[in-house]
């Protein structure tokens, strides 16, 4: 079962409160002023964020898979409309690509689950200045967010015929879009279905991508910031 689609705005927002957090003179200095054993809990969740990074790299390694598939399936299409076309060939091909894609993401998936069940952080919060508990939290909900990104870009390729049911917010006009589509179904299918409707799917399809591709870099954007923030308290 899919994970529930993040709401990209709820997390723009609490990260950006953590990182002001962070960034401000005051929580910086009364972090300078804890015991060491805070000071490790930061180190802690400094590399939890690296954590992040690494999973958020995967994801988009994983999105530009996807939309790298998308392009040749238009290029397809538009070849489709101006010349003679085998398309048992080109299903054939279709169908080889679709099978080392769905491979590679597939990996990808097992080794983002992997970080998913593994915790993030293992101190008690109660322990923990406010701040910190924020920056948890908000690792917490990137998580959640990256997994159920590539979740989607999985569904692309693995899934037969729909998307399963999600939450209302800005990502539930993507999953809308990717439910309308079948890259398999729709090559099968040239030959009797109109190319232009043809056409004007993938093109919603990759626009929902290219949104999806923007919030991606936006949370990698904040989370490097977060990194970036937790090391300076490290350091100075």
């Amino acid at each position: 079962m899919s994970s529930p689609r993040p709401n990209f705005t709820d997390l723009s927002d609490l990260h950006k409160c953590a990182n002001d957090l962070l960034h401000s003179p005051h929580i910086q200095q009364a972090l300078h002023h804890q015991q060491q054993e805070t000071m490790l809990s930061v180190r802690e969740i400094s590399e939890a964020s690296l954590k992040m990074l690494d999973l958020c790299g995967t994801t988009r390694e994983v999105h530009l898979l996807i939309k790298q598939h998308l392009q040749d399936l238009q290029h397809t299409l538009r070849r489709a409309k101006i010349e003679e076309f085998d398309f048992d060939a080109h299903i054939m091909a279709h169908t080889l690509h679709r099978k080392k894609l769905k491979k590679k993401v597939s990996k990808c998936l097992r080794i983002t689950k992997g970080t998913m069940k593994s915790k993030c952080f293992t101190s008690d919060l109660s322990l923990l200045d406010h701040s910190l508990i924020v920056v948890v939290h908000v690792l917490r909900e990137v998580k959640g967010a990256t997994i159920s990104i590539l979740e989607s870009l999985l569904s692309l390729v693995i899934l037969p015929t729909t998307i399963p049911s999600v939450n209302h917010g800005k990502s539930s006009s993507f999953a809308s879009k990717l439910r309308r589509i079948n890259c398999q179904r729709l090559l099968e299918r040239c030959d009797s279905m109109d190319i232009g409707v043809a056409n004007k799917r993938l093109e919603e399809v990759a626009s929902a991508m290219e949104e999806l591709e923007v919030e991606l870099e936006s949370i990698i954007r904040r989370l490097t910031r977060t990194r970036v923030l937790l090391l300076n308290i490290l350091t100075n």
